[in-house]
C-alpha cells in the first residue's frame, strides 16, 4: 500500500489487485454520474469509510481525486459537496448501499484475503490485552503471524487508532493499554452523556422490527436460564450500544461514542472467563430501554440508558479490579508486555 492506501479491494482483469481508493472512487463516481447522489449532497470521510469497511486514508484519496475531476467541491463546513459548485445548498443523507445504487447484498467491502481477513482476530487479541497492562505491538511480528504485509498491519492499526484501541508512544511505536479504573470512570462519564443523545436521534427512525428483534434477543437471554457465551453477551451489548444508536445523523457524536466504548472490552473478557451470570442485571436494564422504545417513549428510554450506563460504570470498575487476579491471557508473540 502506498500513500493512497491501496490495499486490494478486488482483482483487475490483469490479475493485479485493484487499489482500495480506486474501488471507492469508482463506486462514488458512478453514483454521481447516474444522479443517485444529487448536487449538494455532503460526503465526509467517516461515513464512506464505515460503508466500505476501511480506514479514512483511501477514502480521503478517492474524494480528493473526485474533486480534481470536478465531480466534488470543497464544503466550508467539513468534507465535500457533490457537484462543481460549493455554493449549492448542502444535502445531508445517511450513506447506504441503496444511495450508491447497490443492492443490500452486493459486496462493496474488500474481499477477505488481506486486511479484512485478519481484522477480527487482530482486534480481539488487542482487546484481550487492554485490561492486563501495557503492551508493545511489533508490526513485523504481526505481519509474520498473519502472513500479510506490514502495510496491511499499518492500515488496521490506523483504523484501531481512530477508535482509541491503540496509540503511538513518543518514539512512534504502537502500544496498547493499560486500561485503568480512572479510564473506566472517564469513559463511562462520556458515554452516559453522549449515548442517550444518540438514542434520541436514532431510535425514532429505527425500524420497529429491528427494535423488536433486539428486545426478543434480550428477553430470550434472560429467560433461558443457561450460561450465555461471551459471543452472545457481545451481541447483546452491540444491540444497545451500537445498533440502537447508529442511525443518528450526527457523525461527530457517533465517532466520540465509539472512541469512549473501549471499556466494553472489560465486559467481553470478564464474560469469557466468568460466564454470563454477572450480566443479568445489565440485561434487565437493556430490556427496560427497549420496552420504552417499543412504546415510543424515547425520552424515557434515553433516561433509562443514562441510568444503565451510570450503574454499569461501577460494575465494570469492579470487574476490572477482579481481573487483576486473573491469569494473563495467552496472547500472541507480537504483543510484548512492557513495564509501566
Amino acid at each position: 500500500m502506498d500513500k493512497t492506501g491501496t490495499e486490494s479491494a478486488a482483482d483487475h482483469g490483469n490479475g493485479r489487485p485493484e487499489p482500495r481508493y480506486l474501488k471507492i472512487k469508482n463506486t462514488l463516481q458512478e453514483a454521481i454520474e447516474r444522479g443517485l447522489l444529487a448536487d449538494g449532497t455532503v460526503l465526509t470521510e467517516d461515513p464512506v469509510a464505515r460503508l466500505f469497511g476501511t480506514s479514512r486514508t483511501p477514502v480521503r484519496t478517492a474524494l480528493n481525486e473526485l474533486q480534481q475531476q470536478g465531480l466534488l467541491s470543497r464544503f466550508e463546513g467539513r468534507g465535500f459537496l457533490v457537484g462543481s459548485s460549493s455554493a449549492a445548498e448542502p444535502i445531508r443523507i445517511g450513506l447506504t448501499h441503496e444511495s450508491l445504487g447497490l443492492s443490500a447484498d452486493q459486496p462493496i467491502r474488500p474481499r477477505p484475503g488481506t486486511a479484512e481477513r485478519i481484522a477480527r482476530d487482530f482486534e480481539k487479541n488487542i482487546s484481550l490485552a487492554l485490561p492486563f497492562g501495557l503492551f508493545l505491538i511489533n508490526e513485523q511480528a504481526v505481519a509474520d503471524h498473519y502472513d500479510v504485509s506490514r502495510t496491511v498491519v499499518r492500515e488496521l492499526l490506523s483504523r484501531f487508532q481512530d477508535r482509541g484501541l491503540v496509540r503511538k508512544d513518543l518514539r512512534s511505536h504502537w502500544i496498547v493499554g493499560p486500561l485503568t479504573a480512572r479510564d473506566i470512570a472517564n469513559y463511562f462519564a462520556v458515554r452516559s452523556k453522549l449515548e442517550p443523545l444518540a438514542l434520541l436521534d436514532s431510535a425514532p427512525v429505527t425500524k420497529p422490527r429491528i427494535v423488536e428483534a433486539m428486545w426478543k434477543r434480550t428477553h430470550d437471554a434472560l429467560q433461558s436460564g443457561m450460561r450465555l457465551s461471551s459471543a452472545t453477551i457481545e451481541e447483546l451489548e452491540t444491540d444497545i450500544h451500537i445498533r440502537l444508536l447508529e442511525n443518528s445523523p450526527n457523525e461527530h457524536l457517533l465517532r466520540m461514542i465509539r472512541q469512549s466504548q473501549i471499556a466494553l472490552v472489560v465486559n467481553s473478557v470478564f464474560g469469557h472467563v466468568i460466564g454470563s451470570r454477572p450480566f443479568v442485571v445489565g440485561l434487565q436494564e437493556h430490556s427496560i430501554v427497549l420496552e420504552f422504545i417499543k412504546r415510543g417513549s424515547y425520552e424515557a428510554a434515553a433516561d433509562a440508558l443514562e441510568q444503565h450506563l451510570k450503574l454499569s460504570a461501577e460494575r465494570t470498575r469492579q470487574r476490572l479490579m477482579a481481573m487483576s487476579v486473573f491469569p494473563e491471557p495467552d496472547l500472541p508473540a507480537y504483543l510484548k508486555p512492557l513495564k509501566h
